[in-house]
């Protein structure tokens, strides 16, 4: 399957929402990939847009311009669907937007993704950039715990994303309701979780390194996968050595 334009994009999702009984499109806005915050945008739509800083109350939410924003498009509104269609348009080559449908208020969906973007690491409390379709996936192919899923897989029926290659991708949710205890366990990455999310920005400089000794009929997507699986490869191996600091490109902060 090749690269789909914005717009075949978009009515796929509507599609899958209509079969769902959905109308709404829940999208996560990654602002720190863009030269201009996109707040500005998403308030200056009308009918007012509702959104979320994922930031609220962390020790990063005054950083409101590189923030990531959650956005809730009705799609029986034409203006608030043609905002979205101009915006995937605008980011169609960029990896910065995250979809998902949720049957939860918003309120509560977007508290419920607040609490997912601190993790601890090594003893250090980080923020986990799981609304970059970047790193989205990897997450759920090689560094969650099947129980840790849960936490992104609960409120929604679905994740979507466009791949390397522009090519949509999707992920099931379990579409439960939210919990009424209120109950929520952190995130607790252990060293091997550190080192596969490492693994990513190796397999990035692998990409850039080796990218003549690819086959022409690889497409991006393909050549991240086999990078990715060398690096962690090398790291099983004892060859490659977990860094931090390259940790940081997912999981970025450092809070105590």
């Amino acid at each position: 399957m090749s690269a789909v334009p914005a717009e075949a994009w978009l009515a796929m999702l509507e599609t899958s929402c209509e079969k769902l009984g959905s109308h709404c499109l829940d999208i996560i806005i990654d602002q720190s990939g863009s030269a201009r915050p996109w707040l500005p945008s998403v308030q200056s739509v009308e009918p007012p847009l509702p959104w979320y800083s994922l930031f609220t109350g962390l020790p990063e939410a005054g950083a409101l311009h590189l923030a990531p924003l959650l956005v809730r498009v009705d799609l029986r509104q034409p203006l608030q669907r043609h905002w979205l269609a101009g915006l995937m348009e605008e980011l169609a080559d960029r990896s910065q937007l995250l979809v998902l449908v949720s049957q939860w208020r918003f309120e509560a969906l977007a508290e419920h993704l607040v609490r997912c973007v601190e993790v601890q690491q090594n003893g250090v409390v980080s923020l986990l950039r799981y609304y970059n379709p970047r790193i989205f996936p990897v997450l759920f192919s090689h560094v969650l715990e099947p129980a840790q899923k849960s936490n992104w897989l609960h409120p929604v029926l679905f994740w979507s994303w466009l791949d390397r290659d522009g090519v949509p991708q999707h992920l099931a949710g379990t579409a439960g309701v939210p919990d009424a205890s209120n109950k929520f366990e952190p995130l607790l990455l252990s060293p091997p979780q550190v080192a596969a999310l490492c693994c990513i920005q190796d397999a990035a400089e692998l990409m850039q390194a080796l990218s003549d000794m690819h086959p022409e009929t690889w497409g991006a997507e393909r050549r991240f996968q086999y990078c990715y699986t060398a690096a962690l490869d090398a790291y099983r191996k004892g060859a490659l050595a977990a860094d931090p600091f390259k940790a940081e490109g997912c999981c970025e902060g450092g809070s105590a």
